[in-house]
Order: C-alpha cells, then structure tokens, then sequence
C-alpha cells in the first residue's frame, strides 16, 4: 500500500506551482537537495515520473498533473477540518452563517434558531437578512453556509435545495377599505388599487411582476419600502394595500389580512445548501435541526449532503 505524508505532498505541490525545484526549496525554507530526494522518493514510491527536468525547472507530467488534483482537494479536506477543530477550542463547538430572505426572518427563523441555541449553546449562530437573489449569491461566495430562499428559483451549479415550509401570501388592506370584509381575493381584483411594493430584487416583487405580466395586468406602485413593517404603516395609513406572507401580519385593528387564491401565492420556502464539498459539524448540526422543526422533514427523512 502506497504511503503518504502531508509535507511531502505539500513540497510536490510547491514544486507543481513554482515550476522549480529551487524556488519550492525557497518557499519551504529547505534545502534544494532535499526538495529533490523528496519528489523523487514520491516518484518511486510511486513508479511514475511526476516532473519533466528541463534545464529552467521542471513541468508536470500527466501523472503529476493527476496528483496535483488530488493534493489540492486533500489539503482543502485537511484545512476544513483543522478550521472545524479550531472551533472548539475556548468552549466554542463552530459556527454557522444563514443568510436568509424576509419572510422565513420574520415567520420561521426566529424560534427555529432560538430552539437550536438552547440545545447547542457553544455554537455561534450569524444570521444576515438578503433578498433571494442575494442569499443564492452569498451561498456561491461562501459567505454563507445555509441560505433560506423563497420560490422555485433557478439554482446555479454547486448549489441544491431542499423543500422546508410553505407560504401564504395576503393582501394587507386598510381596514376601511371595502374589500377588507371578502373571505379571499385574487390578485386581478386588486389590480386597479394604489400598491405598496418591496424593494426591487426581493422575491416576493420579482413573483407580483411575474403574476402581473402573466396575467396582462400593469402594477403602477405608488409607494416603494424596504421592509413589511413600513408596508403594513403605509397600508394603515390608507396609502394602499401590499402583499406580503400571512405570518408577518400583526393583530392591528387598522389593517385586514385577506387571503390571496392565486395557484402562485402559495409559497414553498426552501433551504439552500452546497452540493459538493464537505459541511462541518455545526453547519450539519444546523440542517438537521431545521430539517426535524418542519413537519414536512418529520414525514420524510431525507438524507443530508456528505452523510
């Protein structure tokens, strides 16, 4: 069985990177001489040439280019491990990053970590509010660990969802506004309606854009705000009605929720993970315990990335 040791494979990619056996020596602070009996131990060990000589430095080999694929995905496992161990040193067992969009802040998130923090006090839990589109960019920056996004959005490579809660969408409406007193509503009704619109780029715009052209309706906001409590101050003033998630809905006798029928004002919210690549503890932690507060993972035991 072949034997490997990390500061052999640390001089071979060093070597692989500079192109030179000196230059490698130099970075490792080792003498030149050392550098070569350590490749070409590797190349016994192996018995394959890992380097074209050439008289100013050296070349991969296909073998070596081979190596080098597998070094660099080693040493990326070793530098997530020893980044997931460090974490426990001084009472701190990790951390995890959510990045998630408004409804799932405002409707869900708030008890779901706040049970996951009485039963994994040591983990560090960051949490950022982003629009959807925003959360997918973080999840590919990895800026973030899990991201929380609403909708059947498109997902680019290396990211997969998993199905988590579902969403009702209401239109909030001056409680003297004579629709108030209906049992539900559809979106065509209110079209003709001064509208009070969430920042462009949020989901829940981009869904009222998207049922709006569908439907061959023209949406003129009168009003645009950045959060559904400046929404809900606005439509109580009698600005206008908005849509937005059952859930953030506050009992206030100046408002009236209604429910929308429209097929697309059911929501599902979805949590956001890497496809590739191992996840650490706490962040395998944080999945699972999202995964049995939903009564749709009670159901279905589906299995994590990486498990």
């Amino acid at each position: 069985m072949i034997r490997f040791d990390l500061t052999t494979l640390r001089i071979f990619v060093a070597v692989y990177n500079l192109k030179s056996l000196t230059k490698a020596a130099e970075q490792e602070h080792i003498a030149s001489s050392a550098v070569s009996k350590r490749i070409n131990d590797l190349e016994t060990e192996l018995d394959v040439l890992l380097f074209y000589r050439h008289p100013r430095g050296v070349s991969a080999t296909p073998a070596g280019e081979a190596l080098a694929a597998h070094a660099r995905s080693l040493f990326e496992s070793v530098n997530e491990m020893a980044a997931d161990l460090s974490t426990y040193a001084g009472g701190t067992r990790g951390q995890v990053r959510i990045h998630a969009h408004s409804s799932a802040m405002h409707q869900f998130l708030p008890c779901e970590i706040a049970s996951f923090t009485r039963l994994y006090p040591e983990v560090r839990v960051v949490l950022r509010e982003e629009t959807t589109p925003n959360v997918i960019q973080s999840m590919q920056d990895g800026i973030a660990d899990i991201g929380v996004v609403a909708g059947h959005i498109p997902l680019p490579s290396g990211l997969t969802a998993i199905a988590w809660r579902e969403d009702q969408l209401i239109a909030l409406l001056p409680a003297s506004d004579p629709l108030a007193a209906s049992a539900s509503l559809r979106f065509r009704a209110l079209a003709e309606r001064s509208f009070i619109s969430l920042e462009t780029g949020s989901s829940l715009q981009i869904l009222l854009s998207e049922a709006a052209e569908a439907q061959g309706l023209t949406i003129d906001p009168v009003l645009e705000v950045t959060t559904f409590g400046s929404a809900i101050e606005m439509a109580a003033a009698g600005l206008g009605f908005a849509i937005m998630p059952q859930g953030v809905v506050p009992d206030d006798p100046r408002v009236v929720s209604v429910p929308l029928d429209d097929e697309w004002a059911h929501r599902t919210l979805s949590i956001c993970m890497r496809s590739s690549g191992r996840l650490n503890a706490s962040v395998r932690l944080m999945l699972r315990h999202l995964r049995g507060e939903s009564e749709a993972y009670r159901r279905e035991k589906l299995p994590l990335p990486n498990e």
